[in-house]
């Protein structure tokens, strides 16, 4: 009965490489979904639209649901790629009408991944990105500025420097993720911890952010599976520094 307006992402089809938040291991991957990468620092959330734009005045973000909780935009922030299982979009009204007006702009539905039965593992994902300015503006020097002033005859307020403010406001820029995750379990009980760090210097001086998830899931069964008790918390500290 699904209409066919239902995308589903699993972890062996999300993009690879250079990860940096749940909404990059998506991007170009399903149709009628716009991802627009945030051009205002570092640390400025993407923006989202489903079946394109749908209201003039009131939000366009579609609704995010993680786990069967409900959040927003900046819920994904919390939660490292690594950690995510699959991704569910909901673009048809059929299936956003269980949400009422909350899900008028769509549904992104993720799942994260959860301890299972198997013994004691542990993992390790990392990845090192450097950034450079590939040009720059071929500018005057002080000096030659100091001569075509004389040359055109015209007064400047000359303090005798020689500063290329190109070069001083940009920098190599560094990029280095990490996450780890552990976990282990039996028939009747699992569990699941998970940290992750991603530090984001740009080439722009002044302008980073550094991002600490943290994840915790455990899953205990009693009295022959009748009782099933689900405990999941997940949570982030984003530091950033940007410039208009």
């Amino acid at each position: 009965t699904i209409s066919g307006a239902v995308d589903k992402i699993n972890e062996e089809l999300m993009n690879k490489g250079l990860v940096l938040n749940p909404l990059d291991a998506i991007r170009g991957r399903i149709a009628g979904v716009n991802i627009t990468p945030a051009n205002n620092g570092p640390a400025v959330l993407s923006s989202v639209r489903i079946r394109g734009t749908t209201s003039l005045t009131g939000g366009n973000d579609p609704l995010v649901i993680v786990d069967g909780v409900f959040g927003n935009m900046n819920t994904l922030s919390s939660i490292f790629p690594a950690d995510i299982e699959s991704f569910t979009i909901l673009k048809d009204a059929s299936e956003t009408a269980q949400y009422g007006s909350r899900g008028a702009s769509g549904v992104i539905e993720i799942t994260t991944k959860k301890g299972n039965n198997k013994p004691f593992n542990i993992s390790y994902y990392g990845s090192l990105s450097i950034d450079r300015v590939a040009k720059r503006l071929k500018m005057l020097s002080g000096n030659d500025y100091r001569q075509l002033a004389k040359d055109r005859n015209f007064e400047i307020v000359d303090l005798g420097n020689n500063t290329d403010f190109a070069k001083e406001m940009t920098r190599g820029g560094i990029l280095h993720t990490h996450h780890l995750a552990f976990g282990s379990g039996t028939n009747t009980s699992n569990y699941r911890v998970s940290a992750g760090f991603i530090n984001n210097e740009g080439v722009i001086k002044n302008n980073d952010s550094k991002n600490f998830t943290a994840k915790l899931d455990i899953r205990q069964k009693a009295w022959n599976n009748k009782l099933t008790v689900d405990i999941g918390m997940f949570g982030s500290i984003l530091k950033k520094n940007y410039l208009f």
